[in-house]
């Protein structure tokens, strides 16, 4: 049987939240790897969420069970300069997502990956680009995402 989840838009008083699974995330790819390491990326990216998340350059998806946030998504806006495929220059860079181990396979990422491409087509964003685990190309992929190099793109 599934578990019952909630998906919301996060907000500042999520981030302790937000931090807690990325430092989960960085750990599980060996980014960080001493408690020293885990107190710099701890603070500064409070930092990071205190400001991108208010100004709306930066915004995350969870999804919780029994108030418990299990599941987080990010994508961080900006613009840079025009090319043919995209001549307004709005991207969006997809990070953070991480599911905790307890509740994989249940259709979180996918579903906090679609509130984050709502999310872009609403902003006018015309590239997503993302860095893929392997565990994470397949959803990647179902998704339209390809791969440019290292990195997988979708154009909208």
């Amino acid at each position: 049987m599934k578990k019952l989840y909630s998906v919301d838009k996060a907000s500042v008083s999520d981030i302790k939240e937000i931090i807690k699974l990325r430092v989960s995330l960085l750990k599980e790819v060996n980014e960080i790897q001493t408690e020293e390491e885990e107190a710099q990326i701890t603070h500064a990216t409070k930092n990071y969420l205190e400001t991108e998340i208010s100004n709306h350059n930066f915004v995350s998806y969870i999804a919780k069970k029994d108030e418990e946030v299990v599941s987080v998504s990010g994508v961080s806006f900006f613009k840079r300069p025009p090319y043919l495929e995209n001549l307004q220059g709005i991207e969006a860079y997809i990070l953070n997502m991480y599911t905790l181990p307890s509740h994989r396979n249940q259709g979180l990422a996918r579903q906090l990956l679609e509130k984050c491409i709502e999310e872009c087509k609403k902003r006018d964003v015309k590239r997503i680009w993302l860095h893929a685990s392997k565990d994470g190309e397949p959803l990647y992929k179902s998704m339209g995402f390809n791969f440019k190099g290292s990195e997988m793109e979708l154009f909208l």
